[in-house]
């Protein structure tokens, strides 16, 4: 999330300037993904634009908590670290500065600040969320009920990702995903599966229309993947016909070839 390695430790002295400064990379991190969705929207129709938000709004949620395991290469590496620094002494400038029953749950928690880092981030993901739907179109729903208290009777955030109330007039303040609440690598390998079955299902659609579908004149094709046609050819006498037509089924398939 590139705008939270901008943060500057050293002017961010309480919750208030954070939430700011992290609403403020929320909301452009969404932007440029509501960008690049639309922009691959025509390769990709069933990718929906919550679900994106979500597993960013997540990212940010275990950068946030300390949670983010994953640096990447050599740059990324050396900017998350950087990040993970400056978001320590800001917690601890938080951390400083309570008083009272806040003083008194959180001593102790001066290592990571971890007790006060999910605290903060559970008391403001809602308004993050906010910050990084933004963007999203009005029309823009989750890809499942969850908005209520009543998981039989939950209903679809179908307005700028976000839930309204039982009216469906006004916006409340709950997050329609857990996403955050998904260890790191686990929503990865989720978020590859999906990629893999839609691309899987895609090609393969694409296969089966160029080797059993209709030819130019609208005759039904039986192609092989050699560009053969089966019908005409009598593999026992060694007899191969081979087609102009299933060409292309010859180069659909052999995506699925070793």
């Amino acid at each position: 999330v590139r705008n939270l390695e901008k943060m500057d430790s050293t002017k961010i002295k309480d919750k208030n300037v954070l939430l700011a400064e992290v609403c403020y990379a929320a909301k452009y991190e969404g932007t440029s993904l509501k960008g690049y969705h639309d922009q691959h929207k025509g390769t990709n129709p069933d990718s929906k634009i919550c679900t994106v938000l979500a597993r960013s709004f997540a990212d940010i949620g275990d950068i946030v908590r300390g949670r983010d395991p994953f640096y990447g290469n050599t740059q990324e590496s050396t900017q998350s670290e950087k990040l993970e620094k400056n978001l320590k002494e800001i917690f601890k400038e938080i951390h400083n500065g309570l008083d009272g029953e806040a003083q008194a749950r959180y001593n102790g928690d001066t290592d990571n600040y971890y007790k006060l880092r999910e605290d903060w981030w559970t008391a403001n993901r809602h308004t993050v969320w906010e910050a990084i739907t933004c963007e999203a179109g009005n029309d823009s729903q989750y890809f499942r009920p969850t908005c209520g208290g009543n998981e039989k009777n939950s209903t679809l955030a179908k307005d700028k990702c976000r839930c309204k109330d039982e009216k469906f007039t006004k916006e409340t303040d709950q997050v329609p995903t857990y996403f955050d609440y998904v260890p790191q690598f686990l929503r990865w390998f989720e978020e590859w599966a999906e990629d893999f079955c839609r691309l899987r299902k895609r090609k393969l659609k694409d296969a089966i229309q160029k080797c059993r579908g209709k030819d130019k004149d609208g005759k039904k094709l039986y192609c092989d993947l050699n560009r053969y046609d089966c019908e005409k050819t009598a593999s026992g006498k060694h007899d191969f016909f081979e087609e102009d037509d299933c060409k292309d089924c010859h180069f659909s398939c052999a995506r699925f070839v070793k």
